[in-house]
């Protein structure tokens, strides 16, 4: 995807990278095999390796993925919003996360472009019931399979309406690869995570949440729980 990360590299990452590090990672851990591990397990595992540098890091958020506040405080940190000190460290450098909800991991990348801000979700593992299109809001400005993508960058009205005549003919019932949704405005990413977590909550956890107030104390529990970890590029 133009200005975005090569398919190709998500390509390697996915199908290369992903399936001999998460062994590894387990291994260490005295995990058994297909065993469940957390996004902090696996970035441990990367800095003791040294793929991965506490020099990149740039903060964590969390708390409920249905909190206003919580997603704008994970925003900001994504787009150094509120830190002046970290937008000159980390001038020139891309930025991502890794975003941990409802047992599933998935990132957003940020891209600068000719002064617009594009989020991008990327999805190794997606239920493509999430991406379908009737289901999913017009706010989401762009759907990508792991094809080499024709994603343009023009931040124009116009180009919201070419690509969704061109998701419309995209057929996700033939294509279980990853998922690459592009957002080609901030305000867009609100409707983005929202439209993400509801599609994930079964009818029990929608009734959990209608039933009971958000409290940290019961995050190890509750289904809104979600846990971000921004990094830069080195």
């Amino acid at each position: 995807a133009k200005n975005g990360i090569a398919d190709e590299m998500i390509n390697q990452v996915i199908d290369v990278h992903t399936v001999s590090v998460l062994p590894e990672v387990r291994r260490k851990l005295g995990l058994p095999p297909d065993s469940f591990i957390v996004p902090s397990d696996v970035h441990d595992y990367l800095i003791d390796t040294g793929l991965l540098s506490t020099s990149q890091f740039v903060g964590v958020c969390g708390g409920s993925i249905l909190d206003d506040d919580h997603i704008e405080q994970f925003k900001s940190t994504l787009l150094l919003l509120n830190d002046d000190r970290e937008r000159k460290r980390l001038r020139g450098k891309r930025l991502g996360a890794t975003f941990f909800f409802a047992g599933h991991v998935i990132a957003f990348h940020l891209i600068n472009h000719e002064g617009c801000h594009h989020i991008e979700l990327i999805d190794s593992l997606p239920n493509h019931e999430t991406w379908k299109i009737g289901q999913a809001s017009t706010d989401v400005s762009c759907y990508d399979d792991r094809d080499p993508s024709e994603t343009s960058s023009r931040c124009s009205d116009n180009y919201y309406e070419e690509i969704w005549e061109r998701s419309e003919r995209f057929d996700y019932e033939q294509n279980r690869n990853a998922v690459r949704v592009r957002c080609l405005d901030v305000r867009h990413m609100d409707t983005l995570i929202r439209h993400y977590a509801l599609a994930k909550f079964s009818d029990e956890e929608k009734r959990f949440c209608d039933e009971h107030l958000w409290q940290e104390a019961n995050s190890s529990f509750d289904p809104r729980v979600f846990q971000a970890f921004i990094w830069a590029e080195a």
